[in-house]
């Protein structure tokens, strides 16, 4: 407690770790309650070069390293601008021993820890925000900042070259992932280029998000947004969602653009999300043969 007081000017009152819901996360977040605030203040676990499956693949396809809190000012005034539900704003940061803090408002809303047997409202709330997000577009792959560009032309062979370093480094003994990657990788080269990229959570999971019961409240966990093809969001999202949780988020989506064609690329971009286990380790066949809804 006696770290933290610096980042305020009224004593600390209490402090309460929220922790995500899942494994391997790369963040600290307290909700810290002082004698005239009450707000989040989010920091980094990792003190070394990210190297687990997601983060190192991360930071090689986006550029996105999750030590870097003070990156999260830029991006969610980004997507504050943008989106139909709030986004928290950052009120302050600074550095402690070489680490990196920010202090964040607290959003209402209880975390989300699953998008089925939601109200309708929900997901057609998340699917609008989403869309409306995704409106802004580039023409490049890398990180929210622009620290971190690559030609938006080059992103499928990109992905055959960290495809290959993923199993290489996390997968060397796991015989099933390694037999399909040549598949992946000539399919790669044979199905069209992107040709726009836009924000994407990459780490796609109702626990990012806060809801009223009623509607999307916030979206509070943008540590792992990049710049890529929305595609990719559309994939992770059918891993969350059900028929008909897919179909209230369709009817947000749609209130403001289409939905992209996912024909071509489903299947190589499952593949890469398994290798950066966004939803863990779930066998590779079951995973390629998980149900579309999109």
């Amino acid at each position: 407690m006696e770290k933290l007081q610096i980042l305020f000017d009224s004593s600390i009152q209490s402090i309460i770790e929220l922790h995500p819901g899942y494994e391997n996360h790369a963040s600290n977040v307290l909700l810290i309650k002082t004698e005239t605030e009450e707000v989040i203040v989010r920091s980094s676990q990792m003190i070394q070069e990210p190297h687990n499956d997601f983060w190192w693949g991360c930071k090689q396809l986006f550029g996105i390293d999750p030590r870097n809190v003070f990156h999260l000012e830029i991006i969610n005034n980004s997507l504050a601008e943008l989106s139909s539900f709030p986004v928290p704003r950052v009120l302050r940061k600074m550095t402690i021993d070489n680490k990196e803090y920010v202090i964040v408002e607290k959003l209402n809303g209880h975390t989300i820890h699953t998008f089925l047997n939601q109200p309708s409202s929900i997901l057609e709330s998340l699917g609008k925000g989403l869309a409306l997000i995704h409106q802004k577009s580039f023409n490049y792959i890398g990180n929210p900042l622009g620290t971190y560009q690559t030609s938006i032309y080059d992103f499928h062979s990109t992905l055959i070259n960290i495809m290959q370093q993923l199993t290489e480094r996390f997968y060397k003994n796991n015989q099933k992932i390694l037999e399909v990657l040549p598949e992946m990788q000539l399919l790669l080269k044979r199905i069209p280029t992107p040709i726009e990229s836009n924000f994407i959570l990459v780490d796609m999971d109702p626990t990012q998000f806060l809801s009223n019961g009623t509607e999307i409240t916030g979206l509070v966990d943008t540590e792992a947004y990049a710049v890529a093809p929305r595609e990719l969001e559309f994939i992770a999202l059918e891993y969350v969602l059900d028929k008909k949780s897919a179909e209230d988020f369709i009817r947000g989506y749609i209130s403001v653009q289409d939905i992209p064609d996912l024909t071509y690329v489903r299947k190589p971009y499952r593949y890469l999300y398994r290798l950066l286990s966004v939803q863990g380790s779930v066998g590779i066949e079951e995973w390629l043969n998980h149900p579309t809804y999109f």
